[in-house]
């Protein structure tokens, strides 16, 4: 049982108008610089980095899409590092645009997880390229969740109150984090008692927190800062991050499964897939979607937490999401800064407050896409 201690951090300089605005200019400079440079072993890494600070402004410096086309052509030679961060930017800002060029390319690229998030960019333009003439990835660890994907409108989802059935953690409190199958729609967390009930306010209302599950790329939950995926994550304690864009909020550890060493999530268990699914209980064994978090931490997924947020808000002010900030597939509930950096409000410390001020010990988190969202 892990014990949960919350703190309060109402002060934040970096959310202060004034150091927002001078980020926000230093991360456009470095950007409108980078796309004047040659793309050349010796600029791949500032060009990686200019490709993050556009996802996170969302941000399409003029003139650089006249320099995408060249940039695919030049793909194949790169390394996967450099070609994931390229695809990652593409896939976030420039969806739908180039489909001819990518399908040319996408045979001589050797990555299977870059052959995924072409797959996955062709896919959301209604693209489905033959992979069968593809061994290496047909045979690969990716392809069966790429081809999940193709099915994921054909699987049941759960409703709220499937989460309060008796063999689902039975005598646990659980945190529930709800999410729409559009991830643009945030999403909430509630939190079920360990005697099976909804934790309720004074006024006997059930309690909601809102918490978004979308990641800035909007990618599939499987590929690195895809969106959170479905399923259960145990939780590890607490912690107070150093990450600017993060913030001093108290933020939920978890792990997810085979994160780390397999025996921090399963114990001495090696049944895995069977030790998972006991965990759900037999009522939510059969929705195949709570599973995505047994498979992405098969696939090396990381660093998925529960967390609030110091990223401007406005950088996203024309999209349904708003004012939530997207993170890199973390949960990420919404806090209010004003111009001076003071937390004016928090949902983040609102839900952790509730856990510590109670007294509840939750063991797990689970994420679900819900049929009555």
């Amino acid at each position: 049982m892990v014990v949960l201690q919350a703190q309060s951090q109402p002060r934040f300089f970096f959310t202060a108008k004034q150091c927002r605005d001078s980020v926000s200019q230093q991360l456009k400079q470095q950007v409108d610089r980078t796309i004047a440079l040659p793309l050349h072993d010796s600029t791949y890494q500032r060009w990686m980095g200019a490709y993050w600070a556009m996802e996170l402004m969302l941000y399409q410096p003029s003139g650089y899409e006249q320099l995408i086309p060249v940039q695919i052509a030049m793909l194949p030679k790169t390394g996967p590092g450099f070609q994931r961060a390229f695809m990652e930017m593409l896939y976030t800002l420039y969806l739908n645009r180039y489909d001819a060029e990518l399908k040319v390319i996408l045979p001589q690229l050797k990555s299977d997880k870059v052959k995924a998030m072409v797959l996955e960019y062709l896919s959301a333009s209604g693209t489905t390229p033959i992979v069968s003439t593809d061994p290496t990835f047909t045979r690969s660890s990716y392809y069966p969740l790429y081809q999940y994907q193709r099915s994921k409108k054909e699987q049941a989802l759960p409703s709220r109150n499937d989460f309060l059935h008796s063999s689902f953690l039975p005598g646990q409190t659980v945190l529930c984090s709800f999410q729409s199958t559009d991830r643009n729609n945030p999403g909430y967390l509630m939190i079920r008692l360990a005697d099976g009930t909804w934790m309720k306010n004074e006024q006997g209302e059930e309690l909601r927190f809102p918490q978004l599950a979308r990641s800035i790329s909007n990618l599939p939950f499987y590929l690195t800062n895809g969106n959170t995926p479905q399923g259960l994550y145990k939780i590890t304690g607490v912690d107070t991050s150093d990450n600017n864009w993060i913030g001093p909020t108290t933020n939920l550890q978890m792990i997810l499964p085979f994160e780390k060493n397999a025996s921090d999530f399963f114990g001495t268990d090696t049944s895995f897939e069977n030790y998972y699914s006991l965990l759900l209980g037999h009522h939510l064994q059969r929705f195949t979607g709570l599973k995505e978090s047994y498979w992405a931490g098969k696939m090396g997924r990381t660093e998925i937490i529960a967390h609030g947020t110091t990223i401007d808000p406005e950088y996203y002010k024309h999209q349904l999401y708003y004012p939530n900030t997207p993170s890199l597939g973390c949960l990420c509930s919404p806090e209010i800064w004003n111009e001076n950096g003071e937390r004016i409000y928090s949902a983040q410390a609102q839900w952790m407050g509730y856990i510590v001020n109670k007294r509840l010990q939750p063991s797990y988190l689970i994420v679900a896409e819900l049929i009555d969202f």
